[in-house]
């Protein structure tokens, strides 16, 4: 477990904020701590040098080339095609990818706010979805399903990404 996920289920706060993140078949419950910004703007994405399922390509934000996973690529499905729902969400990274400071992952549709008054309303209902990269818990919360991703898994991966394809120069 990581600091960010130890704010859902150990540190036992009166009342903890997350996001649901709505993804193609799942959704991922996410504190609030994790995350930086949710975009709501076009945002260019930038191809990588060698292809990866895993990953979008790269971001510029604030000044920075971030990553941009695929969650459901990740974790074994299928890359999504980007559309008007798709959203990036720029998370925090304070593990293995702080060198960095961010990542980014592509959301589709607009976030759900939940606030988790009572930990005991959050039922674990598995401690690890068998087989699947990227998911550390399997939760109920409120009566929605929602997986609680390994954050330490994605910043590892986010530091894995191939470089960007450089944008050609105009003369």
């Amino acid at each position: 477990m990581n600091d960010i996920t130890d704010e859902l289920f150990l540190n036992e706060p009166e009342e903890i904020s997350a996001l649901f993140l709505h993804l193609t078949s799942d959704s991922l419950l996410v504190p609030m701590a994790a995350i930086a910004e949710v975009t709501n703007d076009d945002m260019e994405i930038m191809p990588l040098d060698e292809p990866d399922d895993r990953f979008y390509g790269s971001v510029s934000w604030r000044g920075l080339q971030l990553p941009l996973l695929s969650f459901e690529a990740l974790s074994g499905g299928r890359q999504q095609t980007l559309s008007a729902e798709s959203r990036v969400v720029i998370l925090n990274a304070i593990g293995p990818g702080k060198v960095r400071g961010f990542y980014g992952l592509v959301v589709q549709g607009y976030p759900q706010r939940v606030n988790i008054v009572d930990i005991e309303e959050t039922q674990p209902i598995a401690r690890q979805k068998s087989g699947v990269p990227g998911v550390l818990y399997e939760v109920v919360v409120m009566g929605q399903l929602a997986l609680i991703p390994d954050f330490e898994f994605l910043e590892t991966l986010s530091m894995q990404a191939p470089a960007p394809t450089p944008a050609p120069v105009s003369a």
